[in-house]
């Protein structure tokens, strides 16, 4: 315990800055905003789902280099830094967007510049602060996600329907600036307690001969192509089957608690059980929960948003604790940077796969069934991740 005494303001703030950072706030948005946005200005499904495409493959690209800066000049600004930029991006959204290509300039330019408000940044001052409890402070921070998963559908969908898509937009704005002053407060004294070093390009590109990094490259892929592909979609889904745009915003709701739950338990479960384990078989119950909601449709909703955030609950804990105990503290952010860029890309890719299944299939149950192979796959793959003592430090 003495651990949580001395590192609550760590952790307190990383929960908030998570909760407003780009893998909350942004991500979980993307949903909600997808058909308002699209009926404006006409487009398909397919070509409502680039904005997550661009989004993703912008921040997979910025990831490494992310990483670089984290070890190099440190968590604290790289966060703080990320969320005005953040902000902006969100103002700018909803002022400036006036078709496909303005939208997706801003999405691709905004996602480029923030990743340092994402788990990347508070998951390295929380290594730094907690080793025994290392699972369950990760867990605990990262639950950040699920508030914002799922408060955003209950408040931005009901305001998006009265006052349109781009008020919505700047209501995010706002939020994330409002949440940037304690996160501030809390975190800001512990820059200098992080250890850093100037990563060169040789080291960067080093990672990629490490067979583990590159196994857990492979799964956190095809891990992220399931889960985030299926969330963006969600609501749409939902609406498609005939349920009220509200419902729909409430059952997406769902996800968000079950992402709160989904962290909390991957947390206790690292801190008792080998990680490997853990990683498997949270991946394989979320696979079977897409199973069933494409078999079940409408009337396995609940149960499929549970399995859903089952999944997203456990993918950033899983990155940072492994990362944390195979890999060089020193280099935390370059490895992680990499497996982070590789959870990212999978992001990108799977919205965008999901919608075009959707155009050619007429319907949802073919894009499910291929994300629950996906997850098998990485279920499969997770237990070939050796236990630390096993790897060269």
């Amino acid at each position: 315990m003495n651990e949580f005494r001395r590192g609550w303001p760590t952790l307190f703030g990383s929960f908030i800055g998570i909760a407003a950072g780009v893998s909350s706030t942004f991500f979980y948005s993307l949903g909600i905003f997808l058909k308002p946005v699209g009926a404006t200005f006409g487009w398909s499904r397919g070509e409502a789902s680039l904005g997550p495409l661009v989004g993703t493959l912008a921040a997979a690209i910025a990831a490494p280099l992310t990483g670089r800066l984290i070890d190099r000049i440190g968590p604290v600004a790289m966060a703080l830094v990320g969320m005005v930029l953040l902000a902006a991006g969100f103002a700018l959204l909803g002022t400036a967007t006036a078709g496909l290509l303005s939208f997706l300039l801003i999405i691709g330019v905004m996602s480029l510049v923030n990743v340092g408000s994402s788990p990347m940044s508070y998951s390295r001052l929380l290594v730094a602060d907690f080793d025994r409890h290392r699972g369950i402070a990760l867990g605990i921070a990262l639950t950040g996600t699920g508030l914002g998963a799922a408060l955003l559908p209950a408040l931005l969908v009901p305001f998006i329907a009265a006052h349109g898509w781009r008020a919505g937009y700047l209501k995010l704005a706002v939020g994330v600036l409002i949440a940037w002053i304690p996160v501030a407060l809390l975190i800001r004294g512990r820059a200098a307690a992080v250890p850093r070093i100037v990563p060169t390009l040789q080291s960067t590109v080093g990672v990629w001969r490490d067979p583990v990094f590159r196994l857990m490259v492979a799964i956190f892929f095809l891990a992220a192509v399931a889960v985030l592909g299926t969330v963006v979609h969600f609501v749409a889904m939902l609406t498609d089957a005939g349920i009220r745009p509200d419902r729909a915003g409430k059952l997406a709701g769902i996800i968000g608690l079950s992402v709160i739950g989904g962290r909390v338990i991957a947390g206790l479960l690292l801190d008792r059980l080998p990680a490997h384990w853990v990683t498997a078989g949270l991946f394989l119950g979320s696979g079977l929960g897409m199973l069933w909601l494409a078999v079940g449709g409408t009337s396995a909703a609940l149960p499929g948003a549970l399995a859903i955030g089952l999944g997203v609950g456990a993918e950033v804990d899983l990155i940072a604790y492994l990362v944390s105990r195979h890999f060089p503290s020193a280099r935390y952010g370059v490895f992680y940077g990499g497996v982070y860029g590789a959870f990212l890309v999978g992001g990108a890719v799977g919205p965008a796969l999901v919608g075009i299944l959707f155009d050619v299939s007429g319907g949802y149950p073919a894009p499910l069934v291929v994300c629950a192979v996906c997850l098998a796959t990485a279920s499969l793959l997770a237990l070939r991740i050796p236990r630390p003592l096993e790897v060269a430090r």
